[in-house]
């Protein structure tokens, strides 16, 4: 079971022709909805998102360019 300080999951944002990811972001189960954390890795300053739901949360990032990388 995840608890809500464990990340369910890894998605990157990787510009075009590059290898390296330019943002990162996880979701977070909390309070009964979801937080998605994102950072520009160069930078590292955190921001939050919060969702009802692990689809919008999921919706949220594919719409802001980000792919989900979770294994």
């Amino acid at each position: 079971m995840v608890t809500d300080d464990q990340a369910n999951d890894v998605w990157l944002k990787i510009p075009d022709g590059e290898e390296e990811a330019e943002y990162e972001a996880n979701t977070f189960h909390d309070n009964g909805g979801y937080r998605v954390e994102w950072y520009h890795t160069s930078v590292g300053q955190v921001s939050t998102r919060w969702f009802p739901t692990y689809d919008a949360a999921s919706a949220w990032l594919t719409s802001e360019g980000f792919e989900d990388y979770s294994s």
